[in-house]
């Protein structure tokens, strides 16, 4: 009987030697995994938020920009003789922005492109150009101004 009291006791010590993760240990690691992870949640969903923010301010401002910017086509002249003869385009900007003019597209029996280098106007300020172009009496042009946020303004004139 001894022998088997023993053995009890043997395995008994086995089984109270092997030990595991406490139940207050395994609570704390997953209160600091989710910790982590919750962090990391709220730091990827506010840059992101940032991120998108910004870019809604700069479409915003855009747009707003867009729509406060005009430009009147003034006047349109024709002079010289062949094979010099020109175009006079004269523009104002009455709108309340600067704005910066980059083509001036001109339709008639023949179309021409083209584009402006240094084409910005302040508010209120003009801006005159001789554009080549090989014109025709009673010729009617349809005179396209294009600008840097991509208005697009048009006046018909009559070569007389």
């Amino acid at each position: 009987m001894r022998l088997c009291t023993n053995l009890k006791e043997i395995l008994s010590s086995r089984y109270h030697r092997r030990r595991g993760l406490a139940t207050i240990v395994t609570g704390a690691i997953m209160l600091s995994a989710v910790a982590i992870l919750g962090t990391t949640t709220v730091s990827w969903a506010n840059s992101n938020l940032v991120t998108h923010q910004e870019i809604l301010v700069k479409s915003f401002s855009e747009k707003t920009n867009k729509i406060a910017e005009y430009v009147t086509i003034e006047n349109v002249w024709a002079g010289g003789t062949s094979p010099n003869k020109f175009l006079n385009i004269t523009l104002t900007n009455v709108g309340n922005i600067g704005l910066t003019l980059t083509e001036i597209k001109i339709d008639g029996i023949t179309s021409k492109v083209t584009p402006i280098i240094n084409g910005d106007v302040v508010p209120g300020g003009t801006y005159s150009t001789i554009i080549y172009y090989d014109w025709n009496i009673n010729e009617v042009l349809n005179v396209y101004v294009t600008t840097e946020r991509d208005s697009i303004f048009r006046t018909q004139a009559v070569i007389e």
